[in-house]
């Protein structure tokens, strides 16, 4: 597995992929899953193994790396930008596991493990493990190439309340469910998995509780990367941020590329008539790149902490302040570009339709849930107690 030895590296190998992930966008939109020259082409370039653990073969890179990655590569094409930071960010939540299961899993150095953290299923205790039945989930982005699954799940116990764990599922015991279609990211095949029945190794599990304290089995082992440490509720979501900001910026990128021959055409009367335009453009501009600025320092404050498992109540508040905010804003400007690009924008041909389509759909992530992070930021500066209702 090739290695990445920092973010300017990450960075420039993510944009030597983007011509071609721009060039394939429409196929995968019709394919409704990457197509595999861009699995391999990320899994050749080392990029999918920017945040797996070097104990491993891997680059154990910081979230910076991951997230100005994740922008070049979602800046040519959104489903694909996602599918990167799903895959890659995983290999990071593998980590997370008891080692044993990580020497399952990256026994083959290109494995590649889809999720979804809220999996619906009947789980119980049993002799060495857990047995799962009637599991039902949505959302497993990437799950046409994954080789695992991961689930968040219940746990009933024979006595006390249920337990959420973290579970590791072979891609072999996973029935993947053909009903991904939708207005945006249609690429990134995020379709339904069911499991009928499944035994799981208590190795292959881990607790919730210490995923969200920064305490799993992995920050004990990968001492010498303090991305392991880095509680879950703050990773998982640095793991994908980095794809609306892209997105953004592959808006603007396009609308200004489209407008730039239309206003050049036009004579300098008519130009100075064109300041709405002009207003538009940079309005846009300001909030996508206020946007990935915020999300750069945040990762620069993860990046640098000497303990992650400290991050106080406040400061997790903030974070998920911050990642909500920047994704909707960069969704905001990306809005005010199409309505400026006028008729023409709204054929499926046309590539800043797509990523108005991706932008708004990526947006609906919980992770970048706006209502709920004012109300856990605005409780948190106030002093008040985290609802006990709260999704993350």
């Amino acid at each position: 597995m090739a290695t990445i030895s920092s973010t300017a590296d990450a960075s420039a190998r993510a944009r030597t992929l983007a011509p071609s992930l721009r060039e394939r966008a429409a196929r995968a939109d019709t394919l409704r899953r990457i197509p595999d020259e861009t699995i391999d082409d990320l899994l050749k370039s080392g990029l999918l193994g920017l945040m797996t653990p070097r104990k491993f073969g891997g680059s154990a890179a910081s979230f910076s790396a991951l997230v100005t990655a994740a922008a070049e590569l979602s800046a040519a094409c959104g489903s694909s930008g996602w599918i990167f930071c799903v895959f890659a960010g995983h290999n990071w939540v593998v980590g997370l596991f008891p080692e044993r299961a990580q020497l399952e899993v990256f026994a083959n150095p290109h494995a590649l493990t889809a999720s979804v953290f809220r999996y619906p299923a009947e789980v119980t205790e049993v002799d060495g493990g857990y047995r799962l039945t009637k599991g039902n989930g949505r959302f497993a982005s990437g799950i046409d190439h994954a080789d695992w699954l991961i689930a968040g799940v219940s746990v009933k116990r024979a006595s006390g309340p249920p337990e959420p764990r973290m579970c590791l599922v072979p891609i072999r015991d996973v029935e993947i469910v053909d009903d991904w279609h939708t207005v945006g990211m249609r690429g990134t095949g995020s379709r339904s998995v069911r499991i009928a029945e499944t035994f799981i190794p208590e190795h292959r599990t881990c607790a919730t509780a210490e995923l969200m304290r920064g305490t799993s089995p992995g920050s004990k082992l990968h001492r010498d990367s303090r991305a392991f440490a880095v509680p879950f509720s703050v990773g998982s979501a640095l793991c994908l941020v980095g794809a609306p900001l892209g997105m953004a910026r592959g808006a603007f990128e396009a609308f200004a590329t489209a407008t730039t021959g239309r206003v050049r055409a036009l004579d300098a009367e008519q130009v100075a008539e064109r300041g709405a335009l002009f207003a538009r453009l940079s309005a846009a501009g300001a909030e996508i790149d206020a946007s990935a600025a915020l999300i750069l320092a945040d990762c620069a404050y993860v990046d640098g902490l000497d303990n992650p498992e400290a991050i106080g109540a406040m400061d997790r508040a903030r974070l998920r302040r911050d990642f909500a905010y920047a994704v909707d804003r960069s969704r905001a400007a990306a809005n005010s570009l199409f309505a400026g690009a006028g008729g023409s924008a709204i054929y499926d041909g046309e590539f800043l339709q797509r990523v108005w389509r991706d932008l708004n759909a990526a947006s609906a992530h919980v992770a970048f849930s706006w209502d709920d992070a004012v109300n856990d930021f605005g409780r948190a500066a106030l002093g008040l107690a985290p609802s006990r209702f709260a999704r993350v």
